[in-house]
């Protein structure tokens, strides 16, 4: 019986860990879209995902848009992304009050809430209704702001258009980008026999 040889194998992966963020959340959003039973939670992960797919985005420019980065990096994702506008000489929507950076300012907000959540009590302001129609008001639950933003798709579609918006913004600011924007990345191996000894 011949004797096996060996093989090397080599690989190697450029991961736009942004456009991996961003496929997830698209794909939470559709099965919360198509699944109503429990889609409050497919929007909540929706949500999140499409806010960590922003600061990856501006943590994937930031070191060939401004040298000094690692000193910048840990800034609040809304200040990394006026810095590197003004760096790249992007013109952002000058209101903040208006589409798309309000929906990005309400996203953070919403993001922080549930990444440095705390338990809390809810408390209804008491309120005087008929006993006509006083049970639907009675059994709608009590939220929070960020369990309401997830309670249906309405945030989640809306967050992920108006961070689109941004990015592409963004992108187009780059000086010569290696990729289109959400591009995940490339990755390539091989394999050769080892040279026998």
């Amino acid at each position: 019986m011949p004797q096996s040889r060996k093989v090397v194998i080599t690989k190697t992966r450029s991961l736009h860990t942004y456009a991996e963020l961003w496929l997830a959340s698209n794909f939470l959003l559709h099965v919360g879209v198509r699944t109503p039973q429990g889609a409050a939670n497919q929007f909540l992960a929706s949500l999140l995902l499409t806010a960590f797919s922003f600061e990856a985005y501006l943590n994937h420019i930031g070191p060939e848009s401004l040298a000094c980065w690692d000193e910048v990096e840990r800034l609040p994702p809304l200040a990394k992304l006026e810095l590197l506008a003004e760096t790249l000489g992007v013109q952002l929507p000058k209101s903040v009050g208006r589409r798309p950076l309000q929906t990005v300012h309400k996203l953070f907000a919403f993001r922080n809430s549930v990444a440095h959540g705390r338990s809390s009590e809810l408390t209804y302001k008491p309120a005087i209704r008929s006993t006509r129609n006083y049970e639907q008001e009675l059994f709608e639950p009590l939220l929070a702001d960020w369990e309401k933003l997830a309670r249906s798709s309405d945030f989640a579609v809306r967050a992920r258009e108006d961070v689109e918006a941004v990015l592409q913004l963004l992108q187009a600011g780059r000086k010569n980008p290696t990729e289109n924007l959400f591009t995940t990345g490339t990755g390539s191996g091989s394999a050769s026999l080892e040279n026998a000894p």
